[in-house]
């Protein structure tokens, strides 16, 4: 049988699943737990103010608008005009429109949603754990600090994305992302934010106990790095022998393939060497397979029209609900 999980009805077994969900529910509550703390101390805290919010349309503006990375993105948008991938792929598809808009969506949750979770979740650490006592910094130095919190944060990534492909439940958040059909510079923004919460989660949390304060963690956390958007463009290249450390675009499209062979492979964010630790890389090197998802209830984008490309949205997003409702429907 087939252990794709696109559609419900191809989901694992039901004891694999209930321990799966077990699991992620007792992880989710303590999480929580811990953030409810937090934020009540916050919000009694004399330094709350609502009035910050009004500095966020100028905080979001100034995280769009960002010269160094448009240039990125254009310099990659040229490569797959000139040696694309797929061929037959439209690099001015709806889908680029679709993901634009989550490229302008994406800075916006990080802003409101995802900094102030982080902002709870270091304050409820603080009052359960107290402050931690790690510093390496005196011992290693800062870079190397910061090298060795961006190799956790990546293997932290790998994990984070194994198991939105190993349990059901956060599988129909992850088909999000997923669902592209037309892979493109901007294809990375396309992330449902409860999975990005999670995702941030999980890198503050050892990031946190690994001594770097609250904003230095929460940027860890949000940081979308360079390499995320070269590895979901349609470019031909698969770094020839740096693909033995760095995830290369067709290393990343086998990942995203909707050929069965290439499903539950290549999960690695930035550094290969996850995969090949964890016996998930592919030996595949060399094709550029279709991607998307198999699940006929997704609501993939069919115009550009502003319309209809925010209905898109919105449906997406409320699709994992709507699947996890389904069994308590008495329709």
């Amino acid at each position: 049988m087939s252990t794709r999980i696109d559609a419900p009805e191809q989901a694992p077994a039901k004891d694999q699943s209930g321990r799966g969900r077990t699991v992620v529910l007792a992880a989710a509550t303590f999480i929580t737990c811990i953030t409810l703390i937090g934020a009540t101390q916050w919000i009694r805290s004399p330094h709350f103010s609502v009035s910050a919010l009004s500095a966020l349309p100028g905080q979001w503006l100034t995280a769009i608008w960002r010269p160094w990375f448009f240039f990125f993105a254009a310099v990659l948008f040229a490569m797959q005009w000139v040696f694309p991938g797929r061929k037959d792929e439209n690099p001015f598809s709806h889908g680029l429109v679709v993901d634009l808009c989550w490229f302008l969506l994406a800075p916006l949750l990080a802003l409101t949603i995802i900094s102030v979770q982080l902002r709870a979740l270091g304050n409820g650490l603080v009052a359960v754990f107290g402050t931690p006592v790690t510093d390496l910094v005196p011992v290693l130095g800062t870079w190397k600090v910061a090298i060795l919190a961006f190799v956790i944060a990546d293997l932290i990534g790998w994990v984070n994305h194994w198991m939105h492909h190993k349990f059901p439940s956060l599988w129909l958040f992850h088909a999000v992302h997923h669902s592209q059909t037309e892979m493109n510079v901007f294809s990375d923004s396309r992330n449902h934010v409860i999975e990005v919460l999670i995702a941030s989660t999980l890198t503050f949390i050892p990031a946190w106990f690994l001594g770097l304060d609250v904003a230095q963690a929460a940027t860890l956390a949000i940081f979308s790095s360079f390499v995320s958007s070269f590895i979901h463009t349609n470019v031909r290249i698969n770094l020839g022998p740096l693909r033995y450390i760095f995830i290369s675009p067709q290393a990343h499209r086998i990942h995203h393939s909707l050929n069965d062979d290439h499903y539950n492979t290549n999960f690695g964010t930035v550094f290969s060497w996850w995969d090949y630790l964890f016996n998930t890389k592919h030996p595949d090197d060399r094709s550029y397979p279709r991607t998307g998802i198999t699940d006929k209830q997704f609501p993939l984008e069919d115009s550009a029209r502003p319309i209809a490309v925010g209905r898109t949205i919105g449906s997406q997003l409320l699709y994992p609900f709507k699947v996890l409702a389904a069994p308590f429907s008495h329709d």
